[in-house]
């Protein structure tokens, strides 16, 4: 299990708190509240005063509040199990700030991929009063208006995962996914020589990391004329997809030299795949799930070799603190970037767990006793 977003947010923290001893936003009424200077006060003497206030009491969001707040996290969809444990690290985290006052209350939602759902969900959110509202995105363009809506009311509003294209939100949080992309890509082309026939598995077409990740792995194929891609398809990260989809490409190509894949759990049922029809395993990309780091390590005798980006399912927690800290004086960055880590042969056991399910992604700020009861639900 590993760990990278408690130094982000302890940061975060550690800002907030510099801030408040050099007062920020720690007036006893809300800085929207706070009466304008009089007009006809001597302008030198009013000047210093208004900028520091000014200064102290808003941020490019909008002006700055105490709590407790009001939290909500719309989400996508929770159909693959990232996106559960991704859920469950926001209300992770928001129990805690909960327990601590800093918050009075907090939401979820579902919009099961559908985009008019996610903007309703939204609506709901803010007339519920919401002074946060984070989003992982069914569309990137469609949702635009509806958060610049929440940025112009002053509500603290931060898209990450699949994040929303406008500059008018808090901030949003990224996770390289070119990279993800290139890293996949620049290991296939290794592995076979720079030359061969690879088929393509993709997440879910239309959101932000499907198209960055293809994005990445095209800037390496392009440079390799002798790799044929062969197919590629859509299989949303899941794993009976992603086999449904494997059995049409080893049924239609006699020769398939490597798979590059968006997802774990979908190089997870390609290397299944290939097994069951007694084909020789090629080398497959893959991504930080348990369940692909077993078949990997179970494989790893007959000659399996991977690589495998790994994406935090924390992103809710940073996006959480950041919004939270700019509420209370410290302008959040327009873009955080987290880290991106990358499992190897060589430290493939500082990820994989035994004890937990192969529906467990390996990035996480969650406990192992809160892992254990989240799957086992």
């Amino acid at each position: 299990m590993k760990k990278t977003t408690t130094m982000v947010i302890a940061l975060l923290l550690a800002m907030t708190m510099v801030l408040g001893v050099f007062a920020g936003c720690s007036s006893s009424q809300p800085a929207a509240d706070t009466p304008p200077a009089s007009a006809d006060a001597p302008a030198d003497d009013a000047a210093p005063a208004d900028d520091a206030a000014a200064a102290q009491s808003e941020t490019r969001s909008g002006p700055c509040k105490e709590g407790p707040y009001k939290v909500g996290m719309s989400c996508n969809a929770l159909s693959i199990s990232f996106w559960v444990q991704q859920n469950q690290e926001f209300i992770s985290e928001a129990e805690k700030l909960k327990a601590e006052g800093v918050i009075s209350e907090y939401y979820t939602t579902n919009a099961n991929h559908d985009v008019a759902k996610q903007i309703s969900d939204i609506k709901d959110l803010m007339t519920k009063g919401c002074d946060i509202i984070l989003i992982d995105a069914a569309s990137s363009t469609a949702l635009v208006p509806v958060v610049e809506e929440c940025f112009e009311k002053g509500i603290r509003v931060a898209s990450f995962d699949n994040f929303v294209d406008t500059e008018n939100q808090t901030t949003i949080i990224k996770q390289d996914e070119e990279e993800f992309g290139r890293l996949g890509a620049q290991f296939i082309a290794d592995a076979i020589g720079g030359k061969g026939k690879i088929c393509i598995l993709n997440a879910t077409a239309g959101v932000t990391s499907n198209e960055y990740r293809r994005k990445g792995a095209e800037s390496v194929f392009s440079q390799y004329p002798d790799i044929e891609i062969l197919a590629e398809a859509n299989g949303d990260c899941d794993y009976a997809k992603g086999k449904g989809i494997v059995e049409s490409y080893v049924s239609a190509f006699e020769e398939i030299d490597a798979i590059w894949s968006q997802g774990g759990a979908m190089t997870q049922a390609a290397i299944d795949v290939f097994n069951s029809v007694g084909r020789p395993l090629v080398p497959m990309s893959g991504e930080g799930n348990n369940g692909f780091l077993r078949a990997w390590k179970e494989n790893a005798e007959k000659g399996f070799s991977s690589v495998a980006p790994v994406i935090s399912t924390a992103t809710p927690r940073v996006a959480l603190n950041a919004c939270i800290a700019d509420l209370q004086g410290t302008e959040a960055e327009p873009i955080i970037q987290m880290e991106l880590g990358v499992i190897t042969q060589e430290n493939i056991d500082d990820y994989y767990d035994p004890e937990l399910p192969d529906s467990y992604w390996c990035e996480t700020d969650l406990t192992k006793e809160e892992l254990k009861e989240l799957y086992s639900k």
